[in-house]
């Protein structure tokens, strides 16, 4: 029967940060600085057309850099050594990733409008389909279907973990905000544990 410990991913992911806490801290912060800033210019320009275009230019480059945390995280949670420059190296597989960025996002966006649960269950199924992507090198449809052959037999469980990773967050981000250079590192890790634990148990067709 396939399973996980929430318990033992949260420690994963504090173990990791503890490891590397200096590190994440400042791919935590880059991260911010490189969406919050363009964000934040957008919201001043006046023209509609151009604050659209420029909209979308930032969320590519958002799914960019997420790419480059997930190939991150999945190194700290491996015990290899990663660069800063993780961060900006995934140029090769940038096409397949926000491409499946924006098939999970239009999935679970039906879900919510067909009365919400659906939502939440494709937010569940699909919840490792970034990790297929870098980790495997697979298209954004085939990471689909890996993500939900992955989540299948444990979704209520990852239900209950995405919960808790939530709160967690919640409280960092009521410690000033400083707690979130904590807490999203490590939600980041202990998620990249729960892939790494479900792999090997999870038969894919």
């Amino acid at each position: 029967m396939k399973t996980f410990s929430i318990q033992e991913a949260l420690l994963a992911g504090w173990t990791g940060f503890k490891g590397r806490g200096v590190f994440l801290v400042a791919i935590i912060l880059t991260v911010g600085i490189l969406t919050g800033a363009p964000q934040w210019g957008i919201q001043q320009i006046q023209t509609n057309w151009l604050a659209i275009s420029l909209a979308l230019v930032v969320l590519a480059f958002e799914y960019f850099l997420y790419a480059g945390v997930i190939k991150i995280m999945l190194a700290v949670t491996d015990g290899k050594e990663t660069r800063f420059g993780d961060l900006f190296s995934c140029g090769d597989i940038f096409i397949p990733y926000f491409l499946g960025a924006i098939l999970n996002g239009l999935i679970i966006m039906l879900g919510i409008m067909l009365l919400v649960v659906p939502g939440l269950i494709a937010m569940v199924m699909f919840l490792f389909y970034g990790f297929f992507i870098i980790d495997k090198k697979v298209g954004p449809v085939e990471a689909l279907k890996a993500s939900a052959a992955l989540t299948k037999g444990v979704r209520w469980k990852l239900f209950g973990f995405t919960l808790v990773l939530a709160l967690i967050n919640i409280v960092g981000a009521l410690l000033f905000l400083v707690g979130l250079l904590v807490s999203i590192p490590v939600s980041w890790i202990a998620l990249a544990y729960v892939y790494r634990k479900l792999l090997p148990q999870t038969q894919f067709v």
